[in-house]
Parts: C-alpha cells; sequence; structure tokens
C-alpha cells in the first residue's frame, strides 16, 4: 500500500531530506502523491553522487550500525560438573543420601565435551555411587580389593599409562550414563 504523505514537509520528513530540497526535486518534476513515486524518481533522475545516504563528501555520515549483541560466555562446564560431584561428596560425608541428585550428576558429566573430560575432578565416593550398577556384574570377591576398598581383578601385571587413560576412560563414561546395562 502506497504511502500518502500529507504534505509537501511531510514527504521531506518520509523521504529523509531537506524540505527546500524537497520543493527543488518537486519544481524539477518530482511527484509529490506518494513516497514510493517520489522515491523513484529521485533513483530515475537524481545522479548517486547527489542522493542522500549515497554520497561521499565531508557531511556524509554513514547509517547508524545495528550493535549486535555480545553472545554470552560459554559455561564452563567440566567445572559445573566438578561442583556437583563435590557437592554429592560432602553429602555422603555426612551420610546424606545422593539418590536424587544422580540424574544430575549424570546429565552434567555427560555434557562435558570429551576434550575437557580430564578437567573434571572426580571424587570417589559419588563416583561408586554412579557407577554401582556396572560394579554388581562383577563378583564381591573380598581378597581382591585395592587400598582404597575397590575391587582389583588383575593378573599382578601394572596397567600401562594408556590402559590406565582406557579404563579412566570406560568409567567416566560408565557414571555418565554413556553405557548403560540391561
Amino acid at each position: 500500500m502506497p504511502t500518502i504523505p500529507r504534505s509537501q514537509n511531510h514527504l521531506a520528513e518520509l523521504l529523509g531530506i531537506a524540505k527546500s530540497i524537497c520543493s527543488r526535486h518537486k519544481a524539477r518534476g518530482m511527484p509529490t502523491d506518494t513516497v514510493e513515486n517520489a522515491r523513484a524518481w529521485m533513483e530515475a533522475t537524481l545522479d548517486p553522487g547527489r542522493r542522500k545516504g549515497i554520497r561521499f563528501d565531508q557531511y556524509y555520515q554513514p547509517p547508524a550500525k545495528q550493535r549486535q549483541p555480545t553472545p554470552a560466555p560459554a559455561p564452563d562446564l567440566a567445572a559445573q560438573a566438578s561442583a556437583l560431584l563435590a557437592a554429592a561428596a560432602a553429602m555422603l560425608e555426612v551420610n546424606q543420601p545422593i539418590a536424587a541428585l544422580v540424574p544430575s550428576l549424570r546429565a552434567a558429566l555427560h555434557a562435558v565435551p570429551v576434550h575437557e573430560r580430564e578437567r573434571v575432578e572426580l571424587y570417589l565416593e559419588p563416583m561408586r555411587v554412579l557407577v554401582a550398577h556396572m560394579l554388581a556384574l562383577w563378583p564381591a570377591d573380598k581378597a581382591a580389593l585395592c587400598d582404597d576398598g575397590s575391587p582389583a581383578w588383575c593378573n599382578g601385571e601394572t596397567m600401562t599409562d594408556t590402559e590406565a587413560q582406557e579404563m579412566g576412560e570406560f568409567w567416566y563414561q560408565v557414571a555418565a550414563g554413556e553405557w548403560l546395562v540391561p
């Protein structure tokens, strides 16, 4: 729908030009019935260097740029998972159950990108709760325990660093709910 100006002064305001320039353009043949017709005439008739917003002289001011909002910093998921595990450890230390926290703990561990998982500070007691479903699959042999009381099934050989890293990744995935046992 065409925009019909109330007056020549209103047309000048809508076009973003001075009233005197609008009068000058009208005298040269610019239609004043609608803003669209006036713009079309200006596009077809005027030299581009003589149109407002296109000229590059000492008085030219570029249109204001829309300011882009700065993105919020990405959350530190490793720190969040560590903090949640620390809270769970504190609860277990005072004999409080953490069953209600388990889904949040798993989600927090799962959300940490693989390349940042080494930054997560793991706490033994909450990790035992998170991997209990997997530990239940192994036979309970009281003679095969590590110093910390965790089960140890090994042939007496020391694990290599690569094997230890792989085991750590496996148990992290179990705690994060990425290894589900039916």
